[in-house]
């Protein structure tokens, strides 16, 4: 994952792990990822500030990836929603 404009370098997240990253309100977070050892994988944008300052509690986005695609826990509604599908 990267942050542009905030952190030129890339960070590697493992399975199972957290990550976390100061944010401004330009931010743009992309990251590579896959899913079941590599058979499926895409390049998101998982943070933006403009997109998702509300969605996220206090700007703190928790995310699950799932063999359909990456999920978005939405404070407002209390559950996990479907934001991205992986490419075909």
């Amino acid at each position: 994952c990267q942050a542009a404009g905030v952190d030129p370098s890339q960070h590697s997240i493992l399975f199972l792990h957290d990550f976390t990253w100061n944010v401004n309100p330009s931010t743009v977070l992309s990251c590579d990822m896959s899913w079941g050892w590599g058979n499926v994988n895409g390049h998101f944008d998982i943070f933006d500030a403009k997109r998702d300052s509300t969605r996220c509690s206090r700007n703190f986005c928790a995310w699950r990836v799932k063999q359909d695609g990456l999920y978005l826990f939405i404070e407002a509604h209390k559950r996990l929603e479907l934001q991205f599908t992986w490419p075909h």
